[in-house]
C-alpha cells in the first residue's frame, strides 16, 4: 500500500511539474512601442494635483504627485525646500504606461520608492503606488480613468491592508 501512495505522489509531482503552473504568456501592451499622437502628451486631472507626461515612446516623462505637489521622475529623486527652510525627499520608481489601442484604455502606475517630508518638527516618512486606468476619448483629449493608490506614509497615517483609496479622475489633455 506504501509503495501504491508513494508511486502515486510521484507521479502526480511529476505530471505538475510537466504541466508547471505557468500563467499563459502576455505581452506587453505597450513597450518600445510608439504611443499615438492623441494618447501621448501631458494629462491634467480636473480638481486634482494629478499631472502625467506620457512620452511617445510609451514611458513616463515625468508625473506631479499629490503629496507634496511637486514634479517626480522615474527612477529618480527630487529634493524640495520646504517653506521653513528643510528639504523634503521624493524618489520615484518605476512607472508603467499601457495602452490597447482597440479599447483606447490606457494604464499609468506611478511609483514613488521613498517619501522623506519635514516640515517644523514634523516627519513624513512613506512609499506608495498610484494606478491609473481607462479609456481614452475618441478625440483624444478626454482620459477618465479609475484611480487606485497604496500606500504606506507610516504609523501617523495608517492604510488598512482592506482598505482601497482613489476613485475617478478626469484627466484633460492639455499643451505643454
Amino acid at each position: 500500500m506504501r509503495l501504491k501512495v508513494g508511486l502515486i505522489l510521484i507521479l502526480g509531482s511529476i505530471a505538475l511539474w510537466a504541466a508547471g503552473c505557468q500563467r499563459p504568456s502576455r505581452q506587453p501592451l505597450v513597450s518600445e512601442a510608439v504611443l499615438p499622437p492623441d494618447i501621448a502628451g501631458t494629462w491634467k486631472a480636473q480638481d486634482s494635483p494629478w499631472k502625467i507626461v506620457v512620452s511617445p515612446d510609451g514611458t513616463v516623462s515625468s508625473a506631479v504627485i499629490p503629496m507634496g505637489v511637486v514634479e517626480v521622475k522615474p527612477n529618480q529623486t527630487t529634493k524640495l525646500e520646504m517653506k521653513d527652510g528643510s528639504y523634503s525627499t521624493f524618489k520615484a520608481g518605476d512607472c508603467v504606461v499601457e495602452y490597447t489601442p482597440t479599447t483606447r484604455e490606457l494604464f499609468v502606475s506611478v511609483q514613488m520608492e521613498e517619501i522623506h517630508i519635514a516640515f517644523l518638527d514634523n516627519v513624513i516618512d512613506g512609499n506608495s503606488i498610484d494606478r491609473f486606468v481607462g479609456p481614452v476619448s475618441e478625440d483624444g483629449k478626454v482620459w477618465t480613468a479609475d484611480w487606485i493608490t497604496v500606500f504606506d506614509y507610516g504609523p501617523r497615517f495608517p492604510q488598512d491592508a482592506n482598505d482601497t483609496f482613489g476613485g475617478q479622475l478626469i484627466f484633460e489633455k492639455i499643451e505643454q
